[in-house]
């Protein structure tokens, strides 16, 4: 029995698309089966063995914009730090301190109030309203730059060796991971590392939809440990990232803007200009987990997903006008654009593959139980269902991996994980085609001359997310006809 014709058509359509993703999932699955060694650091370090080696200075800095509900979940990331400076307060001391960069004043009093008398420093940096750089960055950059300008003039400057700890708002990091991490820096020649991200904290506030997408991100840090071992910015994950203090104030984060709009994904543009600035060998991968939790709803997730990929095409956009950027060898810029593409086309992808799956598989299932009982060739090729099964396989495992990562740090029991991970899997359909529908909005808007972009940073509470999240459905994607501000 022969298949409708707009079924052949989307059925040929979703082949291509999803023959393409799977070339990302493989390399993901390539990373996980070969090199999960040095995905994160699994030995232990105690601070005794800290006290005998020669340490860096590590900072922890959260910049924040100060919206409703960030400043509990600053506060919950800041005394996880200070969990580990409660087991030598003599050591940590020297070696350890938190800086808090905020456009709230109220915010910066509360945090200042707070830690007084805290066994490490922790300070807090307003950013004035009036504040300007001189290339008039905007939107969370501002803030980064401002910190990196006091800096120069000698705010909290430390003799030894510095590293900055890029926190969102809502990051933990536990201190099993902060020793691991100081061991890691004290014999280290990067400049800019990463690691792995887990998404536990407030699990059981967030949708399931909303678990299933966070699922993907753990499995996706497989991806990028090759891309920072390799030194070739295609992707730059603005938490748990690690500079070296002296490089970050060389560059800076001065990044200005882009046809009159702020850089939506600071991190990105920044990799590019470390990439620029110190070549491939500056980068690296520390391998210690940092925590965070996922957006609360799902129109949230769609505004950050939607972000990213905004905010990537930005990144791309600026790097082709630069002139640095045109030096380099040909070959490399290919591989660099093409790369960045190619990671943001696999994503958005996803939305067009999964409405033509969801279109056309009823119709080829229906037809291939007619031939079965007809006994009539069946309507699809076994090789080619045989191969769709299998990057199915992939994906879903992905799914699977990366929720039993995400539950493992959450305050459940382990049945309880079970039954989280088999949700976040039966959902996976569903919640994929969001995520990516996110991306390829972002897409047509880019392709359609919407360049508009706000920092809206995702709500850190379920009340703050409930009154974001009240706009009309029109307001869904992350770049709105909010103008930038300063």
């Amino acid at each position: 029995m022969a298949l409708p014709p707009f079924v052949t058509v989307t059925g040929a359509i979703a082949t291509v698309l999803i023959t393409v993703i799977a070339l990302r999932l493989t390399s993901y699955w390539w990373s996980l089966i070969f090199h999960w060694r040095r995905y994160r650091r699994r030995e232990e370090v105690t601070t005794a063995e800290l006290s005998r080696i020669d340490l860096p200075h590590l900072k922890v800095q959260i910049t924040t914009r100060g919206s409703e509900g960030s400043t509990e979940v600053i506060l919950r990331g800041i005394e996880a730090v200070l969990r580990l400076a409660d087991e030598s307060p003599r050591l940590y001391r020297d070696h350890l301190s938190v800086e808090v960069v905020t456009e709230n004043p109220e915010q910066a009093l509360a945090v200042e109030r707070r830690f007084v008398g805290a066994p490490i420093v922790v300070d807090t940096l307003g950013v004035p309203a009036d504040y300007a750089t001189p290339n008039g960055t905007k939107l969370k950059a501002r803030g980064l730059h401002l910190a990196v300008e006091r800096r120069r003039e000698g705010w909290n400057i430390k003799e030894q060796r510095t590293f900055i700890v890029h926190f969102d708002e809502e990051s933990v990091m536990l201190p099993a991971e902060l020793r691991k991490l100081f061991k890691v820096l004290a014999s280290t020649s990067a400049m800019v590392l990463e690691g792995p991200i887990y998404y536990p904290l407030e699990y059981a506030s967030a949708g399931a939809l909303c678990q299933a997408m966070e699922a993907n991100r753990p499995a996706g840090c497989f991806e990028c440990r090759k891309v920072m071992e390799e030194g070739m910015p295609l992707h730059l994950h603005g938490s748990n990232l690690v500079v070296d203090e002296a490089f970050e104030n060389r560059i800076g984060w001065d990044i200005g803007l882009l046809d009159g709009e702020a850089f939506i994904a600071e991190d990105y543009v920044f990799g590019m200009n470390a990439f620029l600035e110190g070549g491939s060998e500056v980068f690296g991968w520390h391998g210690c987990v940092m925590l965070e939790q996922p957006p609360f709803s799902v129109r949230s997730a769609f505004k950050q997903r939607h972000r990213w990929i905004f905010g990537v095409l930005q990144g791309v956009a600026m790097a082709r006008r630069s002139p640095r950027f045109g030096e380099l060898p040909a070959r490399l810029r290919t591989s660099l654009v093409l790369g960045t593409w190619f990671r943001v086309g696999t994503f958005a992808a996803g939305a067009v593959a999964a409405v033509t799956a969801w279109v056309g598989l009823p119709f080829i299932a229906a037809v291939t139980v007619v031939d079965l009982v007809i006994d009539e060739p069946l309507p699809v090729n076994p090789w080619l269902a045989g191969w769709m099964a299998v990057v199915g396989m992939l994906w879903l495992g992905s799914v699977v991996l990366g929720a039993v990562l995400n539950v493992t740090y959450a305050p459940m029991t382990s049945a309880r994980r079970e039954v989280e991970v088999l949700r976040a899997l039966a959902v996976a359909p569903v919640a994929g085609g969001i995520e990516s529908a996110a991306g390829l909005w972002a897409l047509l808007q880019w392709w359609t001359g919407v360049r508009t972009v706000a920092w809206k940073p995702t709500p850190k509470t379920t009340t703050a997310d409930a009154a974001a999240n009240a706009a009309p459905a029109w307001a869904l994607a992350g770049a709105s006809t909010e103008r930038t501000h300063a």
